[in-house]
């Protein structure tokens, strides 16, 4: 949920990683911003992934309590859905908790080496890709079973580049997440809007629907097309990919900046993150 406070400015520093290797400075993006919304999915326990696929079904996210302070907060943790382990102690100090999930579930960043062999991993991801200054690409009429394509977005006429993000919202991800529909009817981006977003040389991209076709629903692939497409696309560029935000529709028709910090798993192909607008 936003959260309105003292106005504030906020100055990011946008760079962007050129094809040498090297990082090339732009200017700097002020903005004054009342508001913080929360773009990003609740962890819980038995988060919903993607249907029939084998690393999903085999490693459900959990966060287990493996100690509560008193037995009322035991019951109240309980109460609250959360998983308690069944060694749980209760030892009149503190509560812990064991997180364990998927890095693809929720919420998430892919870093380049997720596709890529020799790609950069997620600790690695340079920060001042994810964070600066965003737009939105509306498309409130693609629903269930649909398709964004290159066209769509071009349509739209919002313009992007090195010193945006681009953030294609559908408003899929706010409305479904936690039914089955979610996965059941997810809409998708067609093959292309990766190198769209490559060509125009983005620092990173979010999106609120999956970024391939959902073959897990039956969807077939073209002869000769490759699945993962996008991503490849994306990744190959060393563009991060900024998965599954919600609660777009809060953001508004003023500017923003978007914050989307993963943990530093040391090595890993994408992260868990918070993600964050900080907007007018």
């Amino acid at each position: 949920m936003p959260h309105a406070g003292s106005f504030a400015f906020f100055t990011v520093a946008v760079c962007m990683l050129a094809a040498a290797s090297s990082v090339s400075a732009q200017s700097p993006v002020q903005l004054k911003y009342t508001r913080v919304v929360d773009l990003t999915l609740p962890i819980e326990s038995n988060m919903p992934g993607i249907p029939g696929l084998k690393s999903y079904a085999e490693n459900p996210s959990s966060v287990t309590v493996i100690a509560a302070i008193t037995e009322a907060q035991k019951e109240l943790l309980r109460a609250e859905g959360m998983t308690l382990s069944n060694n749980l102690a209760v030892n009149g100090r503190s509560m812990i908790s064991i997180l364990s999930i998927l890095v693809h579930n929720g919420t998430h960043i892919d870093a380049p080496r997720h596709m890529i062999d020799k790609g950069r991993p997620v600790d690695q991801v340079p920060l001042e890709q994810v964070a600066k200054e965003a737009v939105l690409i509306d498309l409130p009429n693609k629903g269930p079973n649909s398709t964004v394509s290159v066209k769509d977005i071009l349509d739209t006429g919002v313009e992007f580049g090195p010193n945006l993000i681009p953030v294609i919202h559908t408003g899929w991800t706010e409305k479904t997440w936690g039914k089955p529909e979610f996965w059941e009817q997810m809409p998708y981006l067609e093959a292309g809007v990766g190198e769209l977003m490559a060509k125009k040389n983005v620092s990173a991209v979010a999106m609120d629907v999956f970024p391939e076709k959902a073959i897990w629903r039956g969807v077939k692939l073209d002869p000769g097309e490759v699945w993962v497409a996008n991503h490849l696309a994306l990744l190959e560029k060393g563009i991060p990919m900024i998965q599954f935000v919600t609660n777009l529709s809060q953001i508004g028709k003023g500017r923003f900046v978007l914050i989307a910090a993963p943990l530093r798993i040391k090595g890993g192909d994408a992260s868990p993150a918070r993600v964050i607008a900080l907007a007018e």
